[in-house]
């Protein structure tokens, strides 16, 4: 982005996304940088050279904050106008590239606007990417759902933030379906929510490999259920497996039990709260007796099994 109030964009007004002799609509009051032009990337990639090589950084979020209006570039003749956003994407691509090979142990994650923007492309730059600005862990539940169709775990970024609708134990179960962060003021935690912290965090190691090695299983799609959403990682092997659970709202009819996929019939799993050992088959095709957990808008709960 480039402000129109810039020395840069004073030097160079046609470094602007923009078709010539047309008026440019500015949005957020920002342009864009025409970065279908190497002569634009060079600068950027030598402004931004400036400062990592300068400073520990170790992480770079990398967002787009506006749409492309007046989608053209002064270098283009009419002719060729239409090459622009091929060439646009291209020269984003060739950016993202010299950033990784100069700095390779940077890690950047995209923005997707919602689910909207997940791009393999480039994916292959930045391994993960922002899944929505929308952090309400309900909310999150049908972004989530649908962005896991195409997308791994490992690449949906999912922040635990301060949102009143749920508890910290429900908006911890859902960010641990992505990469798992915190967007908050620390220091305005309660004793008892910092503990609640310590917990996810350590949550968040014991179950990196499953969630984001295992497979996906999606139980109960809020799309199809007004009252609750499920999803289950199971280990390839089939030796664990991690059941998280959300009461969206609560039903009339309380009794609940839940099936699960992707476990051996012939294995026996232990349910790691309880103690109390199940079949695989039981639980795949009879199911789990769940009725009583996660009871309460908004409330959740996670079950995680293994081989015995």
């Amino acid at each position: 982005m480039i402000s129109p109030d810039s020395d840069l964009y004073r030097a160079h007004p046609d470094w602007a996304v923009h078709v010539p002799g047309r008026e440019n609509s500015p949005g957020r009051q920002q342009y864009v940088l025409d970065v279908s032009r190497e002569d634009v990337r060079d600068n950027i990639f030598g402004q931004m050279c400036s400062v990592l090589k300068n400073y520990r950084i170790d992480y770079l979020k990398w967002d787009f904050n506006r749409n492309l209006s007046e989608a053209g570039s002064a270098l283009l003749p009419p002719e060729r106008a239409h090459e622009f956003f091929h060439r646009f994407t291209l020269g984003t691509y060739d950016l993202m590239d010299r950033l990784v090979t100069e700095f390779p142990d940077l890690l950047i994650e995209n923005c997707s606007g919602g689910g909207g923007r997940f791009d393999p492309g480039m994916l292959y730059y930045s391994p993960q990417i922002w899944t929505s600005d929308n952090t309400d862990p309900i909310e999150r539940l049908m972004i989530q759902f649908g962005t896991s169709l195409c997308y791994p775990a490992s690449t949906m970024g999912a922040h635990v933030s301060r949102c009143d609708r749920t508890d910290y134990r429900t908006k911890g179960d859902v960010a641990l379906w992505g990469t798992f962060g915190y967007e908050l003021d620390p220091n305005k935690l309660t004793e008892e929510e910092k503990e609640i912290v310590k917990e996810q965090v350590a949550e968040y190691h014991k179950y990196y490999r499953l969630i984001r090695g295992g497979d996906l299983y999606r139980l109960i799609s809020p799309w199809d259920n007004a009252f609750r959403c499920a999803w289950s990682f199971v280990a390839n092997d089939k030796s664990e497996a991690l059941v998280t659970v959300v009461t969206m709202r609560m039903a009339q009819e309380t009794l609940f039990r839940l099936k699960l996929k992707g476990l051996d019939p012939q294995k026996y799993y232990r349910n790691e709260a309880d103690g109390q050992v199940y079949s695989g088959s039981l639980l795949m095709y009879a199911g789990m007796e769940m009725t009583g957990q996660a009871e309460g808008d908004g409330a959740s709960c996670k079950i995680y099994l293994r081989e015995v």
